[in-house]
């Protein structure tokens, strides 16, 4: 499988250097992390620069601040799409909204009478305009109050951009084939990821099961993109069946696999690469748990096959790198 290269999400962006960056742990800069060589091999502007010479970036309202956008905003729409699954829409600023429109980005949410550690990740379905929907699972006390809360209020901090490895791939791909395979609660994610194919030019196939949700609710709006979508009842029974068959016919092999769901699913379309002999790309949901988004909690920490420990909210890398648990 082509294999694709390990960097921070971050990198030389709004956010870099970044929070890692001022203690030496930066997830990228050997120098920012305390050592006394240089062996990024990056070509674009240098972090350890960035830092030391150049004057600080002006922050949302004037700051001087290396944090996120912060803001409380009205919850515009609360619509139930499946058991327990609400999509809800809120509105953000200009900027934010600019941010956010691309591949992979989310946010986290909070009700503003909640303390911050109530905070959980959520990734973005769509954006119009300054309107940013989502699809929230009501599956623990952070998402359940969020969505039970009668207030209209809510606090968005953003944007967070890695919530999907091998974005190079989905952002590089020019009129390929790609196949997309999404089940459950990785239909949300789908939606960006099947619109940026889609204005590359590509021809996308989706498999779509309902996974826990227990509904499909993207079929429509993947049609009217101008995509094939197959509906399987379930991905282990059928669907994973229908891909290998698709990996078996040369004519029909894509150039890019993308799987939004659990990790076992992942794992499920690697393992069917594999008994076909196919050797392609795949972009992959980022599933890790998730606390500060900063890479500075650690609960999103990952071992590679290299015995590398990376932080998966920062860094961009080949899902099938990662150690399996």
């Amino acid at each position: 499988m082509n294999k694709l290269a390990a960097r921070c999400i971050d990198i030389n962006s709004d956010y870099c250097p970044c929070l890692l960056a001022e203690t030496n742990h930066c997830v990228f800069c050997s120098h920012l992390q305390g050592k006394e060589v240089c062996d990024c091999n990056w070509t674009g502007i240098c972090i350890l620069y960035e830092k030391r010479w150049q004057s600080p970036k002006q922050r949302w309202r004037g700051e001087e601040a290396l944090v996120r956008i912060e803001m409380e905003t009205n919850l515009l729409r609360k619509e139930p799409v499946a058991e327990n699954t609400y999509l809800l829409e809120f509105g953000v600023t200009d900027e934010l909204a600019r941010q956010l429109d691309h591949t992979g980005s989310f946010v986290f949410l909070r009700l503003p009478e909640d303390p911050p550690f109530f905070h959980f990740p959520v990734g973005v379905m769509k954006i119009s305009d300054r309107q940013v929907q989502v699809v929230v699972e009501t599956v623990g006390p952070k998402s359940a109050r969020l969505v039970g809360s009668k207030t209209g209020r809510i606090f968005v901090r953003g944007p967070y951009f890695n919530g999907l490895f091998g974005q190079p791939w989905i952002d590089n791909l020019k009129s390929g084939k790609i196949l997309l395979i999404a089940g459950g609660m990785g239909q949300p994610p789908a939606v960006p990821v099947a619109r940026k194919l889609v204005q590359g030019g590509n021809a996308v196939t989706a498999v779509i099961a309902p996974g826990k949700t227990g509904k499909v609710f993207i079929g429509e709006e993947l049609l009217a993109m101008g995509i094939e979508v197959q509906i399987v009842p379930s991905l282990r029974q059928v669907g994973l069946p229908f891909v290998r068959s698709l990996l078996a016919n040369p004519a029909q092999r894509p150039d890019l696999i993308v799987s939004t769901g659990p990790d076992e699913q992942h794992y499920g379309v690697i393992a069917a690469m594999q008994s076909t002999g196919v050797n392609i790309p795949m972009a992959a949901t980022n599933n890790a748990t998730m606390c500060c988004g900063e890479g500075i909690c650690g609960s999103c920490a990952k071992e590679t096959r290299s015995g590398r420990i990376i932080k998966t909210c920062k860094v961009q890398t080949d899902f099938s790198d990662l150690v399996h648990d």
